[in-house]
């Protein structure tokens, strides 16, 4: 199924920002390892977290779903799967951190998934897990998905790494409270990503340090836990507006994640000045755009939706420190480079981002989504800039992996999308 854009010259209205899919996934997975009843409160429900829902139950724990919460009773880190086998479809967040788990178990576990994500190499995800002491390997000379964990556990002690896509650190530490010894693990150059926030939902203890983060022999208790609200998955919208005559309020409650900093400061980088308080945000499209020179590294996710503001910037824009993003659900910095120069912007790739000359006049066209809801959201934001109508192939189910009601929501506050069944 296509989706159809229209230009669009102003949106307007209000927009809650959604639960945080890697809180509600990492949550879970807590659940999973703490002994007795844990409840989410507010998770997000789409198909990308409904993989761990599933695979929970699948691992040994018992589910139960509401509409306003999620009860999980875990397992106390007794890990066993009657089938042998845990399927994390098209979600990689979900097989890293099942993969972790999986290490704990007694027996062998093959964890999958859909062909997209046994096409990912993740080659310094198994090195740390195989670091910390898991019996674990790729079926693959790449280090790609199917992974098989053995299982006894994993040995912990002191452990230097080198290189680890920050995304991985905590999918890789998951399991380490139950490692035989204290874990005190050393890694060169990157952010710890709070371990110790993301633990602190299972009342577990950890210390980090500038370039460590030591774990201590302990286990995770149960639990209750209301997911946080991302600015960042409202995005998209954000976006929109700030690059069309708009105004666009995103409601939210609770402390920002650290990606969300992270997007409000790139957003101030190219002049977009969102007003921020502790409920909300709003962003007005008065802004005169100037490019920006932005380090990724910190959220590389969110490269494809930067680029598109690069291309309305004036100047020439430097997207860096992005290598991560060549791996995620598709190329991303060859694919929106290459969807945007369909559409007229001038991209030149690098090996970890892209360089983009603004201001661009982006002209409506056939693109490709590449099956991945991030290149698909920074596309519909780039067709309601264009002149004409722009029509998005292998985008529309893939929005469902993270965007409960993407499209509906932009419906909402004024945008001309439709559907449009393919004809091949």
């Amino acid at each position: 199924m296509n989706l159809i854009v229209n230009p669009a010259t102003s949106l307007t209205g209000e927009v809650e920002a959604p639960p945080s899919k890697f809180h509600t996934q990492f949550s879970v997975a807590i659940a999973i390892l703490a002994g007795g009843k844990s409840t989410i409160e507010s998770p997000l429900k789409v198909r990308d977290t409904n993989v761990m829902l599933k695979s929970a139950e699948t691992l040994g724990a018992v589910v139960k779903r509401s509409q306003e919460k999620w009860t999980i009773w875990g397992v106390d880190a007794k890990i066993k799967s009657d089938k042998g086998a845990v399927d994390a479809k098209n979600s990689g967040t979900s097989l890293c951190l099942l993969t972790s788990i999986s290490a704990l178990s007694a027996t062998t576990i093959v964890l999958n998934g859909d062909s997209q994500l046994r096409s990912r190499p993740m080659p310094n995800f198994l090195k740390a897990l195989r670091s910390l002491g898991a019996d674990v390997y790729s079926t693959k000379p790449n280090e790609s998905p199917p992974f098989i964990t053995f299982g006894g556990g994993i040995t912990g002690g002191k452990i230097k790494l080198g290189f680890l896509e920050p995304r991985y650190l905590p999918l890789a530490l998951i399991a380490a409270p139950y490692a035989k010894k204290k874990v005190e693990l050393k890694i060169k150059s990157r952010p710890l990503n709070q371990i110790s926030e993301l633990m602190k939902i299972g009342h577990v203890k950890v210390t980090e340090k500038r370039d460590t983060v030591i774990i201590p022999n302990q286990t995770y208790h149960v639990f209750s836990y209301r997911v946080p609200r991302e600015i960042s998955g409202a995005a998209p919208f954000l976006i929109a507006a700030g690059l069309t005559n708009s105004r666009i309020k995103v409601n939210f409650q609770g402390q920002m994640t650290n990606r969300d900093k992270e997007f409000l400061k790139y957003l101030n980088a190219f002049g977009l000045e969102p007003q921020t308080s502790r409920k909300y945000v709003i962003l007005e499209g008065k802004h005169k755009l100037k490019a920006a020179r932005l380090n990724l590294s910190p959220a590389p996710e969110l490269l494809p939706l930067m680029a598109v503001i690069a291309c309305m910037a004036k100047g020439r824009t430097l997207l860096y420190g992005a290598e991560d993003a060549r791996s995620m659900k598709s190329d991303r910095i060859s694919a929106i480079a290459n969807e945007l120069r369909r559409m007229k912007a001038r991209v030149l790739e690098r090996n970890d981002g892209l360089i983009i000359q603004g201001p661009a006049k982006l002209r409506g066209c056939e693109v490709d989504g590449y099956n991945d809801y991030a290149i698909t959201a920074a596309l519909v934001v780039a067709a309601l800039l264009s002149n004409g109508a722009t029509a998005i192939k292998n985008g529309a189910d893939s929005l469902i992996l993270s965007y409960s009601r993407f499209i509906s929501t932009f419906q909402t506050i004024g945008a001309n999308i439709s559907y449009q069944h393919s004809t091949t």
